[in-house]
């Protein structure tokens, strides 16, 4: 019976993954709000804040099978709906189990600001914004829900996430245990920290950045080599300077500070990060399919048009920030990068809320190395400086950064139940976990996949290898909760006792 009802599910779950004609969008949730403890480690501390959480339970009440399970996401460094919609796979496959779904938003982001936009970071506010406190909200809110909505207290809970919610994911399953099940940890750089032994190599990030943009073209990358080259030639003139501007269709004039300079190659990088980050086979809003495959056109229709490699490349970054607009006539750096801790990018610009909570995060415990050396990258050579980093974070934050604390902290290797699932067109995944551990860590990876395409809904134009990879990662699930309801029967038993 139990092999009847298991080749069932993976019929009718690859018809939904398979068939479907279009991207799947989740289905709307409810939200709520949820007074949450601010300092969980200090009893003299009774503030409390509002913490938004979203709900879907359509699923949950209205299948009739046994044991039926909560799929939970835990927020990440952006407005909750970000996460929700992103992660169609939770509910195409939380559909054919009857799986309850729980997407709570993370402490200091989006809507959950504990004490709004300026108190909240206040020297001694903003040291609560911990994944220790975070996990722990997560943990109440997982307790609420059960309480409020009359599932069953040990009802299985598997945790999803992407990117930092995958690395979430991971840590509540090594931290609490009791509470979660298992977890599916997709494109989580668990492993990109400075000094870590067996960790990253030195330019990695930027290196799979580079391949990406060379998809279409493997001349592209010497195109925008080129344009740096140029760009430091110009930058030591005033007309120089000027030129540059015009060219890159800046809104204000540059200076002559080698800080300058780096600022604007740091908006470049962020462009060409977040286009490998966001390599998807099939358009997202204003962002075309495979946008680094357009990138790249882009850039070699106007250096064959223009001759000029400054304005090609201003052009091609453009495939990035002119996503929001049909076509912006000028770029205000300010507003589209924040200068930060993290030399990938913060999220928006200067002043945004989510970015400069992710500011302090990547000075204190989420530390990653992430370089360019211009030899196995298209980007100028700019070696990690953790000496600068720390010197930034004292100054901007009153903060030491920690690069050992999560390794040591959350120790996968001595866990269970963890898939660690990575795509080979993300950036992020040397820093991911490549290699499993017996039957109790799972590493999977896609060839065409970019950051957390496995968690995506489901669409026509998905690589076989995602597509193959939902299936595994549900399979093996389906056994976790299988072994979790038998334990618990095991458990209720030896307490009878």
């Amino acid at each position: 019976f139990c092999a009847m009802r298991a080749i069932s599910f993976l019929l009718f779950f690859v018809v939904v993954l398979v068939c479907g004609q279009t991207y799947y969008q989740p289905p709307q949730p409810q939200q709520f709000w949820y007074t949450q403890q601010f300092d969980h480690f200090n009893e003299s501390d009774t503030r409390t804040f509002q913490q938004r959480y979203l709900i879907y339970d359509n699923y949950y009440n209205n299948s009739t099978a046994p044991n039926k399970p909560m799929f939970f996401c835990p927020g990440g460094e952006a407005d909750v709906y970000g996460g929700y919609d992103h992660n169609g796979f939770m509910f195409q496959y939380g559909e054919t189990i009857g799986a309850f779904q729980l997407f709570p938003e993370h402490r200091f982001y989006g809507d959950s600001l504990p004490f709004g936009p300026v108190n909240s970071y206040t020297e001694s506010n903003i040291k609560k914004l911990t994944i220790e406190q975070a996990l722990q909200d997560y943990v109440e809110i997982i307790a609420f829900v059960i309480k409020e909505y009359n599932l069953p207290a040990d009802i299985p809970i598997i945790a999803f996430g992407g990117s930092y919610p995958g690395e979430l994911a991971s840590f509540l399953r090594i931290t609490y245990p009791s509470v979660i099940g298992g977890a599916l940890a997709s494109s989580a750089p668990v492993r990109y920290h400075p000094f870590l032994e067996g960790g990253t190599n030195p330019g990695a990030f930027y290196r799979v950045v580079t391949k990406d943009f060379a998809m279409e073209d493997r001349e592209c990358p010497s195109m925008v080599k080129q344009a740096f080259t140029t760009m430091q030639q110009q930058f030591q003139t005033s007309s120089g300077r000027d030129q540059i501007v015009q060219d890159l269709r800046l809104c204000s004039p540059i200076n002559s500070t080698s800080e300058q300079l780096r600022l604007i190659d740091l908006w470049i990088e962020n462009a060409f990060a977040s286009l490998g980050m966001e390599n998807y086979p099939y358009p997202i809003g204003d962002l075309p399919a495979y946008p680094m495959r357009e990138a790249c056109s882009v850039m070699k229709e106007n250096v064959q048009s223009t001759n000029n490699y400054v304005f090609a490349l201003g052009q091609t970054v453009g495939v990035w920030y002119n996503q929001s607009s049909p076509y912006i006539s000028c770029f205000n750096i300010s507003e589209e990068y924040y200068p930060c801790a993290d030399i990938t990018g913060c999220g928006g610009g200067v002043g945004d809320p989510d970015a400069m909570s992710w500011d302090y995060q990547s000075c204190t415990e989420l530390i990653a190395d992430v370089d360019t050396n211009g030899v196995t990258d298209m980007f100028p050579s700019a070696p990690y400086d953790f000496a600068s980093l720390s010197t930034y974070c004292k100054n901007t934050w009153n903060v030491q950064p920690d690069p050992f604390k999560l390794p040591r902290k959350y120790n996968y290797t001595d866990s269970t139940r963890i898939i660690f699932s990575n795509g080979f067109l993300d950036p992020w995944w040397p820093g991911g976990v490549l290699e499993s551990i017996g039957s109790d860590v799972i590493a999977v990876q896609m060839k065409s996949a970019a950051h957390h395409l496995d968690l995506r809904g489901s669409d026509p134009s998905d690589p076989v290898d995602v597509t193959n990879t939902r299936m595994q990662e549900a399979t093996i699930i389906n056994g976790w909760l299988a072994d979790i309801v038998q334990e618990n029967a095991q458990k209720r038993r030896s307490d009878e006792h």
